[in-house]
């Protein structure tokens, strides 16, 4: 989201007095496109949600609860499986959740994880990580599979977008998003995907919001590149362009699979 959509979307909550709910541990996965090395990039480009709504003004006042908090997992940036992390918000917000019985009873949160989390916190050693393991491994996979969506996916009609915020050199997290033709249906496509080449990727449709029509992704294809070794991200894309020209060119009957394929989805 631009930096207005951002104060947009934070002025609607605090009309509506709502609770924005972030999932922004990407934002310290970004690297530059451009840059062979992500560490000309020091921090994200944008400021996240509960930042804005701490200096917005009028900004939150210390009795007050706001209306944004970031909710970061450690699995996403330290290890998976750790199943640790954090909230940030307000003062007030913060203690209120503190309090929570899922807190408070000691027996929710993982002791043991939290324990190694803040041994890497106070060593510095997951900064280290994140900037001189995580960063150089994500961007030049990231690299790979734009190379290999250019050369197999473009010429087929397909589109995706370079960087994660229109008009900037950056990129950031586990994933692309690809649009398919008009004409192809993502369900269809990614259930062909997983029968003709036993390859899985997410269909758009299973992102969308149940009983909301203001948001659709009927032609959308999510793609993670955060954990196939770089060879398998080209083989891969190279199997779902095989799928999509074959629909293309006729060679699959796609109203007679529709339905029994796409049933996984449902």
């Amino acid at each position: 989201m631009s930096l207005l959509t951002r104060q947009s979307l934070v002025r609607l909550a605090r009309k509506y007095d709502a609770l924005i709910v972030t999932d922004d541990v990407y934002d310290f996965l970004q690297w530059p496109i451009s840059s062979t090395s992500p560490s000309t990039l020091t921090h994200a480009v944008l400021p996240r949600l509960v930042d804005v709504d701490r200096v917005l003004e009028p900004a939150p006042g210390p009795d007050d609860f706001g209306n944004a908090f970031s909710n970061g997992s450690f699995s996403k940036i330290a290890g998976p499986g750790i199943r640790t992390g954090w909230a940030e918000g307000t003062p007030k917000f913060v203690y209120g959740l503190s309090q929570c019985g899922s807190t408070r009873s000691g027996g929710s949160p993982s002791q043991l994880a939290a324990t190694i989390v803040n041994v890497l916190l106070s060593s510095g050693a997951l900064s280290t990580h994140i900037e001189t393991v995580l960063k150089p491994a994500f961007q030049k996979r990231h690299r790979v599979m734009m190379h290999a969506i250019k050369k197999d996916l473009v010429p087929l009609g397909i589109t995706v977008t370079e960087g994660s915020l229109p008009g900037t050199d950056v990129f950031g997290g586990y994933f692309l998003w690809i649009e398919l033709p008009s004409t192809l249906d993502a369900e269809v496509v990614t259930a062909l995907c997983k029968k003709e080449e036993n390859l899985i990727v997410a269909p758009g449709k299973i992102f969308e919001v149940q009983g909301d029509e203001s948001v659709a992704f009927p032609s959308s294809v999510r793609l993670c590149f955060s954990h196939e070794e770089e060879a398998d991200l080209q083989e891969g894309v190279a199997r779902l362009a095989r799928v999509v020209k074959r629909i293309l060119e006729g060679e699959i009957d796609v109203g007679a699979v529709a339905k029994q394929d796409t049933a996984a989805f449902q």
